[in-house]
């Protein structure tokens, strides 16, 4: 599954992502080690995300927290994240948002 999804914060920040590892408790994603730092907030705290596909913007998925951040080489990591609130319905949510991608990118094709 190569979903891309905007994590969208309170305040408004957004960091693009492409979903590797999707499992019913949340999900995995390769970023840049600049942007670990648009992943806390003030007081160095991970935020809390929104999560949108990035053809439905305005359609919040459901919501989701940095559970950890692993190096995996120079420049770049692997972020795994959790989903929060009723867990079930979020991955239910992003496995038919992938489904309805995946039919939209074959009717272009």
């Amino acid at each position: 599954m190569n979903t891309e999804l905007t994590l969208r914060d309170a305040c408004g920040k957004e960091l693009s992502v492409v979903v590797e590892g999707l499992t019913p408790m949340g999900f995995e994603t390769v970023i840049s080690q600049p942007a670990l730092a648009d992943l806390r907030d003030d007081t160095g705290r991970f935020r809390a995300f929104d999560l949108h596909t990035n053809a439905m913007a305005d359609d919040c998925l459901g919501q989701c927290r940095v559970h950890s951040v692993r190096r995996i080489c120079a420049d770049k990591c692997m972020l795994c994240l959790r989903f929060d609130g009723p867990i079930p319905a979020v991955y239910d949510r992003l496995c038919s948002a992938a489904v309805a991608l995946t039919e939209m990118d074959r009717k272009r094709a």
